[in-house]
């Protein structure tokens, strides 16, 4: 049969109404589902097994299904209900639909899943198997689920020794509190390995963020302003450097290896910072007029100019 895009689904307004089967392709659910609503309808209303099937087939709202029924009217009424489902079954769900899902029942595994979760899962998937040769009893179930639970949990069930009579349901509740504590632990050890690398990553950022003297001296020097025409007048008439910017020094901003001076302290040169720094010999001759700009000047004087600040 085509596939449509959509599965079919069953409405019920209420128990003693008669359900709807509305347009679809049908599933082992929709067929459960359809088969469960029809029987609630029959018990509220009373209805003889004779009269069964004819009261609700004309609730499949598919065409196809209506035009299927309506093709083998005569034998689908007079037959029981159950066999009215086993035809529709056969006729409108996948071609050994029944095998390929206790195959998947069988095959499936708990993986990273909580136990419980996935044991519904099965046991969903098993129902829809019920009345069919390849559903499983619960022996067969209990089995199945013990078989492919998870290596960690497997060691737990082991350890608790899990009576043999205990009955499906109730082996299943014991193995989801085994496995609640599993996953409690594992969140736990979850949360202190986390803890721990953001602790590690914090210390590590503190660690690379930490200013070296190079780095302070780079980031000063980038951020110092340039000098001004006072500062370099006063630089030029006191043998400085412009690039150090002190003064009475030995040689020129070319040959510095005092580097800039830190931008944070720096305060801009003035008239009494170079007569300090003058030598003591000096202080008390008189200082010779400085040439005018325009002045012939010694030449280390024109490589200092040459070689400003931005060296």
């Amino acid at each position: 049969t085509r596939k449509m895009t959509k599965s079919a689904t069953v409405e019920q307004t209420a128990p003693n109404k008669p359900p709807k089967l509305l347009p679809g392709e049908l599933t082992p659910e929709a067929a459960r589902d359809w088969e469960n609503a029809c029987s609630t309808y029959f018990m509220h209303k009373g209805v003889v097994a004779a009269d069964q099937v004819k009261m609700v087939a004309f609730g499949m709202m598919d065409p196809r299904l209506h035009t299927w029924y309506l093709a083998q009217r005569a034998a689908l009424d007079a037959g029981s209900f159950a066999d009215y489902m086993t035809a529709l079954k056969d006729g409108w769900l996948d071609t050994h639909w029944d095998t390929k899902l206790r195959k998947k029942v069988l095959g499936s595994r708990q993986g990273t899943r909580p136990f419980y979760e996935w044991a519904l899962e099965l046991q969903n998937q098993n129902a829809l198997l019920y009345g069919n040769a390849a559903h499983l009893s619960d022996v067969q179930l209990r089995n199945q689920l013990e078989a492919n639970i998870c290596d960690e949990l497997t060691t737990s069930v082991l350890r608790a020794g899990l009576a043999d009579n205990l009955t499906l349901r109730r082996w299943i509740e014991e193995v989801k509190h085994l496995d609640d504590k599993r996953l409690e632990d594992l969140a736990s050890h979850k949360k202190i390995a986390e803890d721990l690398y953001r602790s590690s990553k914090r210390s590590m950022s503190t660690f690379h963020n930490k200013p070296s003297s190079s780095s302070k001296t780079f980031n000063s020097s980038s951020r110092l302003g340039a000098l001004t025409e006072t500062e370099r007048n006063l630089l030029v008439e006191h043998r400085g450097c412009f690039k150090c910017r002190k003064f009475y020094v030995s040689h020129c901003s070319k040959e510095c290896t005092n580097g800039a001076p830190d931008a944070s302290t720096y305060k801009p040169l003035n008239e009494a910072d170079a007569l300090a720094a003058r030598p003591k010999t000096t202080r008390n001759k008189p200082v010779a007029a400085v040439a005018p700009v325009g002045a012939v000047m010694p030449s280390s004087v024109l490589e200092e100019s040459s070689g400003s600040e931005d060296d």
